[in-house]
């Protein structure tokens, strides 16, 4: 989709505004950027990521390197998709990206990101910073996209919507997935609604915890999450925890690097006893659709609602 058209403006400095509605974890999550029109030569982009990092740019990008999957999804959601050059080898949604130059997956290629002169690299937080610091020092400025919860994600989809001058296309985007976000919870957090105990594994003996995306997502679905409990976001659990906390809906996420299925966890020692196991509600998910925060985490939630309350979404 080409990039959006800007508009008019009068013969002077102009400074504009963008403001994302979001509070990140890290803080940022707004743009501001100064034009000088009279020369049309000036054109500057300021904004803060979401590691609280001022990034500066000569006018929007044209040349973006994704280092991650979750900005690759987001780029391509608000339609900035033709202006990547370059993606690390986890970035292979949606379809469009397997043509796209692959620069590295744990590693990244530096000398082959700098030979594609991209003018901004997105990244998310799991991205090496020493490696993003040495392309900032070869000229190649980059922004961490980074969420906690669901309102953070319309935040980062909104800020490279401004970054790449589809701030339009993401407003809509993110009003489309906050209607289909209300059509769950004005079910699954109605008053009368049960919340019955969920455990949702995103890798064999790990959870969710507290304050965890995970954790956020159970909650709007309707469940409980057991692993709030626990003192990280992302904690390993036992056998024993499992059993005891008795979980009432058993949800495991599917991959090209996991084995786990249903036979294998009702075959987990004491498993048996939890309702979950005795009562087969034991459901499996893509991974993607809850370990990449973009536009598809809704994909992930209507999916885990389902699980949880079937009798709401038949």
């Amino acid at each position: 989709m080409a990039a959006e058209k800007t508009q008019t403006m009068s013969p002077a400095v102009i400074v504009v505004i963008l403001v994302v509605a979001v509070a990140t974890a890290f803080g940022g999550g707004y743009a501001i950027g100064s034009i000088n029109n009279a020369s049309n030569q000036h054109h500057t982009l300021t904004f803060v990521d979401d590691y609280n990092r001022t990034v500066s740019l000569e006018g929007y990008p044209q040349r973006i390197v994704s280092v991650a999957p979750t900005p690759t999804e987001i780029l391509f959601a608000v339609g900035a998709g033709d202006l990547i050059v370059g993606l690390d080898a986890w970035s292979d949604y949606p379809a469009q990206t397997k043509d796209i130059t692959k620069v590295g997956d744990f590693e990244l290629n530096l000398e082959q990101i700098i030979t594609l002169k991209p003018d901004l690299i997105v990244s998310g937080d799991l991205v090496p910073q020493t490696d993003l610091d040495i392309l900032e020092s070869n000229g190649i400025p980059y922004m961490i996209i980074a969420d906690r919860n669901l309102s953070e994600v319309y935040g980062s989809i909104q800020l490279i919507g401004n970054v790449t001058n589809h701030a339009s296309n993401a407003s809509q985007l993110i009003n489309s997935l906050k209607d289909r976000v209300e059509a769950v919870t004005n079910k699954t957090l109605a008053n009368g609604v049960s919340h019955p105990k969920v455990y949702l594994e995103y890798w064999p003996m790990f959870t969710f915890g507290p304050g965890s995306f995970g954790d956020d997502i159970i909650h709007l679905a309707g469940g409980a999450n057991i692993g709030a409990i626990k003192d990280t976001e992302y904690p390993s659990v036992t056998d024993e925890f499992v059993v005891s906390q008795n979980p009432d809906v058993i949800v495991y996420t599917t991959g090209p690097s996991t084995t786990t299925n249903s036979t294998e966890i009702q075959a987990r020692p004491g498993w048996i006893q939890t309702n979950a196991v005795s009562q087969l509600k034991i459901y499996s998910m893509d991974d993607n659709l809850v370990s990449r925060y973009g536009p598809r985490i809704i994909d992930g939630l209507e999916l885990l609602a389902a699980f949880i309350h079937p009798d709401l979404f038949t």
